[in-house]
């Protein structure tokens, strides 16, 4: 099998990293995101897109056992060029499988009161985003609190994402990948679970 790179290079990987800041920059906001390079299962073209874009041969990545398949790793050593660690908090990227039982944030990579810049991005792979739901965001580039939703994601799983935001400036970022969209949640955002009925 030959080895595919963009087609376009320079182009579809700015604008790739356009899409990825603007998300960053607009938490919780879901951008289309569309990708080029095909991708070995169970990697998303969209979150392939994400690494070949973000990762380097500085940046250690560490794969959940459902995306740790020897296509992908193979996949990301050589387009990216970044090592696969076996342990996650060795890891600058994280990259998940959304799961219902994701509630433990402190195995990664928190950051130090010195360095926070050290701190471990998960990269989620959600079957979709949408902007409903009982998970409200608010801070710094919500201009007023937005309502959040990534299939697959616990209670659990959000709160502890609000126990992350409340040891900011430590503590991970989240970027979320659907097969045609991508939403960020930086440690700066704060999460409150609404009421259900």
């Amino acid at each position: 099998m030959t080895e595919m790179q963009y087609p376009s290079g320079v182009i579809e990987a700015a604008h790739s990293f356009r899409t990825i800041m603007d998300a960053v920059a607009r938490p919780g906001r879901i951008l289309p995101f569309t990708a080029v390079p095909p991708a070995p299962w169970p990697l998303w073209t969209t979150t392939a897109s994400v690494a070949r874009t973000l990762c380097d041969f500085q940046t250690p990545v560490w794969l959940s056992p459902e995306l740790c398949t020897e296509p992908v790793t193979h996949y990301i050593r050589f387009h990216t060029g970044a090592p696969i660690v076996s342990t996650p908090e060795d890891a600058s990227f994280i990259f998940l499988q959304a799961d219902d039982s994701m509630s433990d944030l402190s195995r990664f990579a928190q950051g130090t009161h010195e360095y926070p810049d050290r701190s471990a991005t998960l990269v989620i792979q959600t079957a979709s985003l949408r902007n409903e739901g009982h998970v409200e965001l608010s801070g710094p580039g919500i201009p007023q609190p937005l309502i959040f939703h990534a299939e697959g994601m616990s209670s659990g799983f959000w709160d502890a994402m609000a126990r992350n935001h409340a040891q900011f400036p430590l503590g991970v970022d989240v970027i979320f990948v659907s097969p045609d969209a991508i939403a960020a949640i930086p440690r700066s955002t704060a999460i409150r679970l609404q009421e259900t009925v």
